[in-house]
Parts: structure tokens; C-alpha cells; sequence
């Protein structure tokens, strides 16, 4: 499939007019509408609907853009591998879930630095499912994430397990935690029905938020508790800023490991493996 049409695909749905994508890639209109032309011919659908102030996304061509995306990103990708190869060892692509990157990003980055200093290293933040996904259509080489969706053609390992611990502005005790004091971010599947389990009670709070560093600023600056990782607020504890909740229950949440069953670059993979489980608490 021609790289261009698939890149004047995504122009065209992000600007919605032929003559402006025209404009943009410094091409002529009667170009950019051939391109259009070739690939749904060769797609044997219609990708957009004309109207009179430009064109829109058919169904067909939502279903597409995903995929147009995917393509346009590995070929960009293998393109600038296959231009550094001279220049480094391998390129190893890793992501990693967007509330939990402080516990070991740097670390390893620095471990691979220092003990493979010719890989070139690409790194993303994101969540569970678009993580799980850029590892599938090989855009990453591997993921550390939470609950990942379980898809053909994956491996999925538990690398390491998640403290999460009552803290709370002041001192207290769990009996004095309540719907109005208490902030409740979701951690997510797994989390959330232990959660319920071991705290009934604390299931209408008036405040819930969806990542953890909110919370956390929230507690340091007002008052209030809130389950957080141990290790983002150990430092925390020992400086009296925060304040164990007593009595309350700790909670897990496990984080995994997720790269493919039959990955091209299985050797450099399996170093970039190494070095996380090197660093990893309690991997």
C-alpha cells in the first residue's frame, strides 16, 4: 500500500478539505484526490462523504484511521531504525503506564545507559489498553502496565506488585475516614473490586479522581485521605508531611509485563527485560 495515499488519508480526515491537505503536503488538489481514489480502490469501500463545505469520515474510514495511524507510525519508525543502524547497536521501544513511570523509568534508562551504552532507547507513557495495543502491532517492543487486555500473539508476566497505603493530611484512624474526607482514585480494574471488598464504606465519596498525583497534591496542600503507592509517598511519611492511616488495609496492585510471543528482536528485548527485574522493586 502506498505510504503517501495512507499519509494523505490521515491529512484529509484531520483537515476535512481537499484543497487545504493539498495546501499542506505542497501537492496539486487533482494529487491528493488520485490518492484518495487508489486506496479506496484498493480498500473496495468509500472512505469519505463529500458535501459541500468538505468531507467526513465514512464508517469504513473510521475503522480505517486506526490502522492508517498504526502504518504510518512503524513505517516512520523502521525507516529512522533502518537510517541509525549504523550508528547504534539496536533500538529498544518501551512503554509504561502513565501513573506508575517514576517508580523505575529513570532507573533503567540509566542501568541500559551504563550497561548496553549503544542501544538507542525509545520511551512512552500511556495507559493499559494503548499500551497493549502499540505492543501488538509491534510500534513498542514492550509495556509495563496494569490489567492488560489478553490478545493473540502476547505474553503477559507479572513483574511486580503495587504497595497502595491509607495516607491521610492529618493522623487518624480508619473509623474517621469517611464519604466527604475520603478521595478515591481509580486504580483501575482489579483495585477496584478489592476496594469494594475491604472498604464497603468508602465507595460514595464526594471526590474521585483518576491519577494518583492529583490526589496526592490535594492531601499536601487541604485535608483529607487517600490510597496512594507507598513508594510515591515514603518520603512523605517520614518527613510528617502525610500520615498512615491506622488500621486500614493495604492494597495490591500488580503491574505486568506484556511483549510479544514471537518478537523479532527477541535478544535486545530480553536485555531491556534484564534491566527492569535488575531495578524493579520486588520484581
Amino acid at each position: 500500500m502506498n505510504i503517501d495515499a495512507v499519509r494523505t488519508f490521515l491529512e484529509l480526515s484531520r483537515l476535512g478539505n481537499f484543497s487545504r491537505v493539498a495546501e499542506q503536503m505542497n501537492v496539486t488538489q487533482s494529487t491528493v484526490s488520485a490518492r484518495i481514489k487508489v486506496l479506496e480502490d484498493s480498500l473496495d469501500c468509500r472512505l469519505f462523504d463529500r458535501g459541500p463545505t468538505g468531507v467526513t469520515l465514512t464508517a469504513a474510514g473510521l475503522q480505517f484511521h486506526r490502522y492508517a495511524a498504526s502504518m504510518l507510525q512503524l513505517w516512520q519508525q523502521g525507516r529512522s531504525e533502518i537510517r541509525q543502524s549504523s550508528v547504534y547497536d539496536g533500538s529498544i521501544g518501551i512503554g509504561v503506564h502513565i501513573t506508575i513511570w517514576r517508580t523505575f523509568m529513570p532507573s533503567w534508562m540509566i542501568w541500559m545507559r551504563q550497561n548496553h551504552p549503544g542501544f538507542k532507547l525509545r520511551v512512552e507513557a500511556d495507559y493499559s489498553e494503548r499500551l497493549t495495543e502499540y505492543v501488538r502491532q509491534g510500534v513498542l517492543d514492550l509495556a509495563v502496565t496494569h490489567m492488560p487486555r489478553a490478545l493473540p500473539g502476547l505474553k503477559i508476566d507479572e513483574l511486580m506488585v503495587d504497595s497502595l497505603v491509607l495516607v491521610s493530611s492529618v493522623p487518624c484512624d480508619l473509623s474517621e475516614c469517611n464519604n466527604q474526607n475520603y478521595v478515591h482514585i481509580d486504580w483501575s480494574y482489579g483495585y477496584r473490586e478489592d476496594h469494594l471488598d475491604k472498604l464497603p464504606q468508602l465507595q460514595m465519596s464526594q471526590f474521585n479522581v483518576g491519577h494518583g498525583d492529583i490526589a496526592l497534591q490535594y492531601l499536601l496542600q487541604g485535608e483529607g485521605c487517600a490510597y496512594l503507592p507507598y513508594r510515591s509517598v515514603a518520603n512523605y511519611l517520614d518527613d510528617g508531611s502525610l500520615h498512615r492511616v491506622s488500621n486500614a488495609p493495604e492494597l495490591a496492585r500488580p503491574c505486568y509485563l506484556v511483549r510479544q510471543v514471537e518478537a523479532v528482536n527477541h535478544e535486545r528485548i530480553e536485555i531491556a527485560v534484564e534491566g527492569l527485574k535488575r531495578i524493579m522493586p520486588n520484581a
